[in-house]
């Protein structure tokens, strides 16, 4: 089910990550999340309107006590904040540390099969970041993908009469399914001049049905590798390399995209081969946006028959068009909601039962929504 080469992904980004932990520093003060008195000051009207929740976290403001007693000693994130700040307050779309979201796609239908399903998705995800030194910081955290698949009593009935060869009652219909994608979050952010950010990314986690004890095949290791290079102050490139199972067929591919702020409040945002987005921020609270993106994933799933149990692999991928609003109604909560629908995708549903033809197609088109609570420090 999965590609061996993400295990060397794995093996390689924790070599880096240790090269870089051990560079020497000039202090010896360390960041983490909700954990400094200098982070309660928010610029949240910066140019390019909102910014990634580096600019909550990596805000590096003396205290109003610190400046009353004279306090000039420099702390890691402020020599960080002071030579990396602004990159890292543009160089991406706002994301909040803590997103909790729920999707809706609603009377989907795959190809020319018969019947049809309801998908709700709810996601939970976390990521805090830490400075290890002045050209350098860390990210964890940990996420939870789910899918419920609503079908309808015709769902996958093509192909599918029953009776097996041998005289033996099988599925003949694929009936509600619930899948899951959980794991944890590494990362490493590593400025290798001023201007080039090098950031390495692994997500080990489950991916599975979750309807037996999990083996080697239930697991997943997506990762990535992604340079950011700002020739100019508002515009920055971005390329490198991805591992995932968005594509069946093609596990590896390279990242290209850029940046850019094509005037103060309105930026384009472009990384294939996962999303385009415009956005615009008429205040430091609200912006609006419209976009596409690809989203999805490869799952192990399992049946139980008379002759056993049997696995085999799902795979759902969607591509989405939508319309979005985001509100900050303070510093650490917000709200994004966003409409739109599904253009197209690729899905390979099955119940694991061996002899069981799958359910394979493109999607058609369909409404899609979400809504997302993020809370940030």
């Amino acid at each position: 089910m999965r590609n061996q080469l993400a295990r060397v992904t794995l093996g390689a980004f924790f070599s880096v990550a240790s090269a870089v932990a051990q560079e020497p520093a000039t202090s010896t003060g360390l960041l983490q999340l909700g954990g400094s008195t200098a982070v309660n000051e928010l610029s949240s009207g910066i140019s390019g309107g909102g910014s990634s929740h580096f600019e909550d976290t990596l805000a590096l403001r003396y205290s109003e006590r610190s400046l009353e007693q004279g306090d000039n000693r420099y702390t890691l994130p402020q020599l960080f904040r002071q030579h990396h700040g602004e990159f890292m307050d543009r160089y991406e779309r706002y994301d909040p540390a803590i997103e909790l979201r729920a999707r809706l796609m609603p009377n989907q239908r795959v190809s020319d099969e018969p019947g049809s399903f309801d998908m709700l998705g709810y996601d939970f995800d976390f990521e805090a970041a830490m400075v290890v030194t002045t050209e350098a910081y860390i990210k964890f955290g940990i996420y939870h993908y789910g899918r419920h698949y609503n079908t309808s009593s015709t769902f996958g009935e093509r192909n599918n009469p029953g009776i097996s060869n041998g005289g033996i009652v099988t599925e003949d219909n694929i009936g509600d399914e619930t899948l899951t994608a959980a794991g944890v979050r590494f990362g490493l952010g590593w400025f290798l001049s001023p201007n080039l950010l090098l950031e390495l990314e692994t997500n080990p986690g489950l991916y599975s049905d979750l309807e037996d004890s999990p083996n080697h095949k239930d697991f997943d290791f997506p990762s990535s590798a992604l340079f950011t290079y700002r020739p100019v102050d508002n515009f920055f490139f971005k390329f490198g390399l991805r591992y995932s199972q968005v594509y069946e067929d093609a596990p590896w591919l390279p990242y290209l995209g850029f940046s850019w702020e094509l005037v103060e409040g309105l930026r384009l945002d472009v990384l294939a081969p996962e999303y385009i987005e415009l956005s615009m921020w008429p205040s430091a609270s609200t912006s609006f946006a419209f976009g596409a993106e690809v989203s999805g994933a490869q799952y192990r799933v399992r049946s139980t028959s008379e002759t056993g149990k049997q696995s085999d692999n799902v795979q759902v991928q969607e591509v989405i068009a939508y319309l979005g609003m985001t509100h900050r109604f303070t510093d650490q909560l917000s709200l994004r909601a966003r409409g739109g629908l599904v253009l197209a995708g690729e899905y390979e549903l099955t119940t694991g039962a061996e002899g069981f033809d799958p359910s394979e197609g493109a999607l058609d088109q369909g409404f899609y929504a979400d809504f997302t609570l993020g809370i940030d420090w």
